[in-house]
This record gives structure tokens, C-alpha cells and sequence, in this order.
């Protein structure tokens, strides 16, 4: 056998040749998309249901959502952990399944059994990103020129930047840090609402139930239907104060009788600080589990420099951390393909 393979190779020069070739070329292809983490994952699969529960103490958040997700989520078939973190209005349960269970079965199980826990009236769990402790590939700060508001700053991060970057293949979130959010914010006063005989949750119903557009059916004319629409959605901050909040004696209480309306930022829990700024706007891009790091990078990149070209006028995206890939060559001479960790500067 060995004989007639070498009497083979010996006659078939040219064919061998091509055949080696081919299996070279193919070897550096393969080489070249071997996913090589600096950082490999071994982390457990696991799902976090992460559910906001505002103003409540975390007893409060505990016993009215952590320990209802936690009894239902106790017969999700493969689970082999379950563990819960609640804090001041927010609750994060962590399940934990077998070796080699599929990401999205887990994912699926955990959404079904979500449909039959009982929460509090408004309350609404979710699912953290599929990615992982090492699924942090991209950080970026925004420059702005001095005297641009911190809301419209932190705008533009939210409603121009996060959308196209969650689009790139492989992203599985970008998580915007730092900043102000604009909010549209009620400023009730207390002396206001007892000298008109109001209270507060009144005034939180009249705001809620006026604030929407609703749909009236169709209207016939002739062989025509026209669509009925009621346009009630708040436009601007005189229509949020001319809301009608109650009737006394023929004369209505309006919200901007008992409160002051105004335009302000969201109370901060925090800030992000960069060299000598105290306080920028900042994302953090998560890549999906299981992807390519330095691939996703690459095309991100490519996304940020097209996102570049239509922010305002002097406002920039400066990465500040990457993963990326580098080729090079050992001492051996070997070809030698390494994922990398870059701050840039």
C-alpha cells in the first residue's frame, strides 16, 4: 500500500503539488477565522431576569419580586443554580443551567415561565443581553463643544448613536453611562395642592390619562370611511400645564395651579469621569456569546466612522478601549494569530 502511494506521488507530480497547495491555502484561511480569545469564556450558561421595582427598599423588592421569579423559575428544566441580588428598586435573579445547554433553550424557558409570575400592578421583567463577563469589547466617550447641555449631550448618545451601533452583527447591547436625561418633570407644590383641595395622585392621573391619542373608529360618508383619530399626546409644556386635573364650583384646577412644569434632568445616581473632564457621556458595547471579538470590532468600527459623519458639529466619538487582533510573526518564524486588549489614547 505504502509503495503504491509513493509510486503515485512520484508520477503525479503536479497533482500532488496542487493538492499540497490547496491544503496550505486552506490551512491559512482556516487560521485566519480561528475565533482566539485573550480572555476565553468559561462562564456557566446563564440567563438574568433583571426587573426595576423604583422606589422600593430592598425587602420590598425581595418579597414582592425576587421571591415570586425564584418560585417559579425552580422546576426550568436543566437548572442546576438559582441565586437573587435585590437592592433599592431594582432585582436581578441569576439561573445557572447545565454544561453545554443551548443559549437561546435557556432563554426560551426562562421567558415562559416569566408569563406566570405574579408581580406588582406595572411592573415588567426582562432579560439581561446574551453576552457574558468578558463580552465587553468597545468603549467610547462622546466629546462635545463647552456649553452643549449634558442632556442634549447624553441625547445623541440614546436616540443617534446606541440604535446603528446595536445594529452591527455580533453587538448584543450598548449600555450608555454618565450624562443628563432630559425628562419633562411635574414639580408639585404642597401648598398648592392643599389650598385647592387636590391631592397627588390626582394630580398623576390627569396627567397620565390626558397624555395619550386614542383612535375613533370610522366614519361614513358616502362610498368613503374616514379614520377618527382623538390627538391628545402632550406637544409641548403648555399643553402638559393646561391639563385639567379637577372641577370645583365651575371653575377647573389646571396642573399649572398646583404644580410647576418645567424641563430638567433626571436625578443622577452617578457620573463618569475621563482624564480631566468630571463628568462625560459614555457607551459600552457588549458583544454576543460565542462571536468573534476581533471581527465584531472591526465592523464597529467601520459603523462609528459612519455614524461619525452625521452627529452635530464638533461632537465626536473617542474610543477609549478596544478588543482588537494582531498578526505577526514569532521568533520562530511562525505565524502566530493573538486577540488583544488595546486602551487608546
Amino acid at each position: 500500500m505504502l509503495e503504491r502511494l509513493v509510486t503515485f506521488a512520484l508520477t503525479q507530480r503536479v497533482f500532488v503539488l496542487v493538492l499540497t497547495a490547496a491544503l496550505f491555502a486552506f490551512g491559512l484561511r482556516a487560521l485566519d477565522n480561528l475565533p482566539i480569545e485573550a480572555f476565553p469564556d468559561v462562564q456557566d450558561v446563564q440567563v438574568q431576569v433583571v426587573t426595576q421595582y423604583p422606589g422600593q427598599a430592598p425587602e420590598e423588592v425581595e418579597r414582592a419580586v425576587g421571591l415570586p421569579i425564584e418560585r417559579e423559575m425552580s422546576g426550568v428544566p436543566r437548572l442546576t443554580q438559582l441565586r437573587s441580588v435585590s437592592i433599592t428598586g431594582l432585582s436581578v435573579v441569576t439561573l445557572t443551567f447545565a454544561d453545554r445547554t443551548d443559549d437561546y433553550f435557556a432563554r426560551q424557558q426562562v421567558l415562559e415561565k416569566l408569563q406566570t409570575v405574579n408581580l406588582p400592578a406595572g411592573v415588567q421583567p426582562g432579560l439581561g443581553p446574551l453576552t457574558t463577563a468578558v463580552g465587553e469589547i468597545y468603549r467610547y466617550v462622546l466629546e462635545a463643544p463647552p456649553g452643549m447641555p449634558a442632556t442634549e449631550i447624553r441625547a445623541i448618545q440614546d436616540w443617534q448613536i446606541r440604535p446603528v451601533l446595536r445594529m452591527v452583527p455580533g453587538v448584543a447591547d450598548v449600555v450608555s453611562f454618565g450624562g443628563e436625561v432630559k425628562e419633562y418633570q411635574v414639580r408639585v407644590n404642597a401648598f398648592a395642592l392643599r389650598r385647592f383641595g387636590v391631592t397627588l395622585d390626582q394630580v398623576s392621573q390627569a396627567v397620565a390619562a390626558n397624555g395619550a391619542n386614542a383612535g375613533g373608529g370610522l366614519l361614513r360618508r358616502g362610498d368613503e370611511a374616514l379614520v377618527v383619530r382623538s390627538i391628545g399626546l402632550f406637544g409641548s409644556l403648555n399643553d402638559l400645564r393646561s391639563t385639567v386635573v379637577a372641577a370645583r364650583g365651575g371653575r377647573t384646577i389646571l396642573v399649572s395651579d398646583v404644580a410647576e412644569v418645567v424641563v430638567g434632568p433626571r436625578p443622577p445616581s452617578g457620573m463618569v469621569a475621563w482624564n480631566e473632564r468630571d463628568s462625560v457621556v459614555e457607551g459600552i458595547v457588549q458583544m454576543i456569546k460565542g462571536n468573534d471579538a476581533a471581527k465584531v470590532v472591526e465592523n464597529l468600527k467601520a459603523r462609528v466612522e459612519l455614524v461619525q459623519k452625521k452627529l452635530p458639529p464638533g461632537v465626536r466619538i473617542r474610543p477609549i478601549y478596544e478588543r482588537t487582533e494582531l498578526i505577526r510573526l514569532s521568533d520562530a518564524g511562525v505565524l502566530k494569530r493573538e486577540e488583544m486588549n488595546n486602551d487608546v489614547e
